[in-house]
């Protein structure tokens, strides 16, 4: 098993109807490969995890680099795993546009400040706080 963790910038503003075309698509691709992971978008900023079989998880995030809505992908993990983080969750997701609707309050913190500035050691902690959390 392998896990990719990497933040993006959208080059364009995505609208919500269009996500949601997005998620769906991904949820169904990444069931057919079983993959699993989770997506969190704050304005233009992505920060994504994918897991799976390493060449499931290369090939999707191979596909994501030549996307051109993304930009400034900055790979943050890239790991072997003994077990995955989100195994029941095709595709998790989380729009931070209302922060008070959040309920832990390191992410709140996090998500308050522009293009999560969050240090990359900190990222699976978040992470976890989103799958106990909210």
């Amino acid at each position: 098993m392998f896990r990719i963790m990497y933040m993006s910038t959208a080059t364009r503003v995505i609208p919500d109807s269009e996500l949601e075309e997005l998620l769906e698509t991904s949820r169904k691709n990444n069931k057919e490969k079983n993959l699993t992971g989770l997506l969190i978008v704050k304005g233009r900023t992505f920060l994504q995890c994918l897991e799976g079989e390493k060449k499931d998880v290369e090939e999707i995030f191979n596909k994501i680099l030549k996307d051109d809505r993304h930009t400034s992908i900055i790979d943050l993990i890239e790991e072997d795993i003994s077990s995955r983080m989100f195994p029941t969750w095709d595709m998790g997701y989380k729009n931070l546009k209302i922060v008070d609707d959040i309920k832990s309050e390191k992410i709140r913190k996090i998500s308050s400040i522009d293009d999560f500035d969050i240090k990359k050691e900190d990222i699976a902690e978040v992470i976890q706080e989103f799958i106990a959390y909210d």
